[in-house]
């Protein structure tokens, strides 16, 4: 079990590292200031982050490490309500909604810092690198 909790944190950062290099690459397509392109390429990263992190909260929640609860039980159920409910958190922890119904503990409230933080970021470095594109070359809008 060992060796798949290494292999999920290794992808995990990989997964992260990777996006956001494809998010602050130029990509602008002249004569638009934002892309289709580039719009496309933040949904697919956010989607990256949020099963990267899910699948991270997972192999916690398989080697009985806790990092979620719901209410003030610890997360249970059968395999596919574990998957949903670890995508479900992240999507909420990344996208900042935080409804609070499930909550981390322990080393899943780093987790979900981190994750929450990245959230923060990746709006700003998305609009930063158009900015940037745009001030570089405003002749072709």
């Amino acid at each position: 079990m060992l060796w798949l909790f290494i292999l999920t944190i290794g992808l995990t950062v990989m997964s992260v590292w990777g996006s956001f290099v494809s998010l602050l690459k130029r990509t602008r397509v002249p004569g638009s200031l934002i892309s289709v392109y580039k719009l496309i390429m933040l949904f697919l990263v956010y989607m990256t982050l949020i099963t990267a992190f899910g699948s991270l909260y997972l192999v916690f929640l398989m080697v009985d490490v806790p990092v979620l609860q719901q209410g003030s039980k610890a997360l249970m159920g059968s395999a596919i309500e574990q998957i949903e409910s670890v995508l479900y958190f992240s999507a909420v922890t990344l996208l900042s909604v935080g409804y609070g119904d499930i909550t981390p503990v322990g080393v899943g409230r780093w987790i979900a810092i981190i994750e929450a933080l990245i959230g923060y970021l990746m709006p700003a470095a998305f609009f930063v690198t158009t900015i940037i594109e745009y001030k570089k070359h405003p002749s072709e809008l």
